[in-house]
Formats: structure tokens, sequence, C-alpha cells
């Protein structure tokens, strides 16, 4: 039996379309309150825009589906699955609550930075000492946690690593020579972020995800947020059609993170849009959602200021830019510059804008087998405008 909530009601019957959200009462989960968009401030014509570019980009065959969910501050307003798992009109229809998507670099907010603010929080991480001093086997004295988390290590954006064990590649990795001094130049960097994995794992005294799990993912009913779903994950969105015609899902999709058994910081996280949508709103709520406090404000405001020398990058997260010969192409213009999130190469994003309270989580397949050039970049603006442009006041 399908339960409707009120908030999810009157959003469809202004709409006058199919429900975008449901209840399912045999799998009660936190955060299944839907307030309606006038409630919060938002136009439901804008909610509107960014459905309709979801749909018009699977139409367009650039992806074969996609989940939206839209909030403000602690409120979920629209979480909504688009479209199929895939090609054929036989697989599943995408479910916000189920399908689980390859996040792909959230994987660098949604665990390794989040990672790194709780360790700050507990005292454990100085963001300027040497990532030496608690990781021996990395040579590199000079690199700063600042600098892995702005992308200023010096460390190149990646490594093709082939027929090595996890623990060769790692060797690898922290062996990488650096190509600039760090500090001097922003480098997008894969490599970094896992190097930073490997600091905190040391850190922590634990396993990472562990942590994640007891800290974060668990407290707030993230139940779908894990590592390593494996091949046998039928709820996986495929993000790939090998030659043979094999259909590759649960995999992770980045080869760096396959070489580190599907388990880094760069990349390797699988969620449903359920779970990001909690994650986000927490932020968006000061660090605090249904009663549980994971982050304190102040940290969440440290970890999302531009950083002196590193361009739009905060401490792992990003910003809009502000160089004006970057504004013409950005995803995310129509926020305001307080905002920040991430991207990830599968088609994911989620950002967060405090200015408003506005949070817009997407998560797509787009990698698999797509029938069109790529327009995520389109599609995430047309997404964010339509919902930035549709936020009242706060």
């Amino acid at each position: 039996m399908r339960r409707v909530t009120i908030g999810a009601l009157a959003f469809t019957l202004a709409l006058g379309v199919a429900t975008p959200a449901v209840l399912r009462s045999e799998d009660p989960r936190p955060g299944h309150v839907f307030i309606t968009p006038a409630e919060v401030g938002l136009a439901v014509e804008g909610i509107e825009g960014a459905r309709e570019a979801i749909r018009r980009e699977i139409r367009r065959g650039g992806m074969p589906g996609a989940t939206l969910a839209v909030g403000r501050g602690a409120a979920l307003v629209l979480e909504e699955g688009f479209g199929r798992v895939g090609w054929s009109s036989t697989t599943d229809r995408v479910d916000p609550d189920r399908t689980i998507y390859d996040l792909a670099s959230l994987t660098k907010v949604v665990a390794t930075t989040a990672a790194a603010m709780l360790l700050y929080e507990d005292g454990k991480l100085d963001l300027d000492d040497a990532v030496s001093a608690h990781l021996p086997e990395f040579p590199h004295r000079r690199v700063t946690f600042r600098h892995l988390l702005t992308h200023t290590s010096g460390l190149p954006a990646g490594l093709r690593l082939r027929n090595v064990t996890p623990a060769q590649a790692r060797v690898r990795i922290l062996r990488t020579p650096l190509q600039r001094d760090p500090g001097t130049e922003v480098e997008y960097s894969d490599l970094g972020f896992i190097v930073l994995w490997y600091a905190l794992e040391e850190m922590a005294g634990e396993p990472l995800p562990d942590l994640l799990t007891r800290r974060i993912y668990a407290p707030l009913g993230m139940r779908s947020t894990r590592f390593n779903p494996g091949r046998g994950c039928r709820s996986c969105a495929p993000t790939k059609l090998l030659k043979n015609g094999t259909v590759v899902r649960g995999v992770v999709h980045d080869p760096l993170a396959e070489a580190l058994a599907g388990r880094a910081g760069h990349a390797g996280l699988f969620s449903t849009s359920h779970d990001p949508a909690r994650f986000a709103a927490m932020l968006a709520n000061g660090g605090e959602l249904d009663g549980v406090r994971i982050f304190e404000e102040e940290t969440i405001r440290l970890f999302t200021t531009p950083q002196p020398g590193a361009d739009s990058r905060a401490l792992g997260w990003d910003t809009p830019s502000q160089d004006p010969e970057a504004i013409e192409t950005s995803t995310v213009q129509s926020l305001s510059p307080h905002a920040f999130g991430h991207y990830g190469f599968t088609g994911t994003s989620l950002w967060v804008d405090p200015a408003t309270g506005l949070w817009i989580v997407v998560l797509s397949n787009r990698v698999y087998a797509p029938r069109a050039r790529n327009g995520i970049r389109e599609l995430r603006r047309a997404v964010h405008d339509h919902l930035a442009l549709a936020t009242e006041s706060f």
C-alpha cells in the first residue's frame, strides 16, 4: 500500500502531474515528511522547470534516468525518480528510495571531507599539520592537510594503474612525485584525496567507513550509503556496458578506485537519492537534523569558505567561482557566492546555499551508454537556475 504525504499531495495538485514522491508504509525511513513548496518559499513553477529539465535530458538520450531531491533548510520538498535505470523499457523505473547510484566524486565530500570535519571537531586534525606526521610513508614533508583539501598539494590529477593489488597501488600513490611546490597552484587531484583518506584513517584509528556509519550515516538514517555494493546489486543503476554486452553495476566506475578495491577517498561511495538529501538538509540546517547534531555550525562555515590562493576551492568543498572568465560556464552562478557543493563524473551533484537555505541533489548514471552528447553541464545549470530563481528570501 502506498501512502502519500500531505505535502507531496498538495504539491501534486498544484502541478497537476503524477505524484512525485510517496511513502511506503512497509519501509518507513527518516526524512519522509514532505513540506509544500509554498511553506518554505519555493515557487512551484521553478520546481517544475527543474523537473522538466531532467525529463528533457532523458528524452534527448543523455541519460536513461535520474533522481532529484530538493529542500530548504531541514525541510524536504521533493524527492523524485525519472526514467529508468537502463535504456530498455523492461529495466526498473528509477526510485529515489531504492535506486542506488555510483556517487563518484561526491565521495570526496559525503565521505572523506565529512570524516575530516569530524576529526577536526574531535581535536585530532590540525589543518596545517604536515600529512607525513600522521602518515610517515608519505615522503612529501611540506604537504599539509589544508593543501590536500584545497587541491593545492602539488600532486598530479591522477595515476594510471594496471595489474596491481590494492597494497601495491597504495605504495605507488604515496610515492607519486609532486609536480609543483605545495600551495602554489590548484590542480584538482584524485590522488590528493586518496592520500587524505589514508592519513585520516591513521588519525581515526579505525576504518573511515566505520567512523562515518557510526557518527553520520546511521544517525541521519542514511541506510543505503556504502562502498562496494557488488556486482549482484540489482538495485544499483548500471554505469558500464562492456563490448561483450555485459552490464556492469555495483562496481565503482572510476578505474583508480577500482584498483583500490572500490574503497577510496576520491570515489567509490554508492547511495540512493534519499541519503545525500538527508546529508544536504543537515548541512543547510546548520549541522543538525531531526534533533541529531552532526557538525557544529562553525565547522561547516570553516570548511565551506574559499581558501586564499585556492580559487573557488574551500576545504574539500567547491564554491561558485568569482573569476569573471569562469562565470559564463559556471553551472551554479545563480546560487549565492556562499553556496558550496561538489560534482561527480557519473552525473551526480550536491549543492547547498546557506544564504537561502536551498539544497539540491541530482543523481544519475549519465555514463551508461549515452545516446547523445554529454549534456550534464547544461542540465546542472538549468536545474540550479530554475530552483534558485524560485527561491524567495530566507
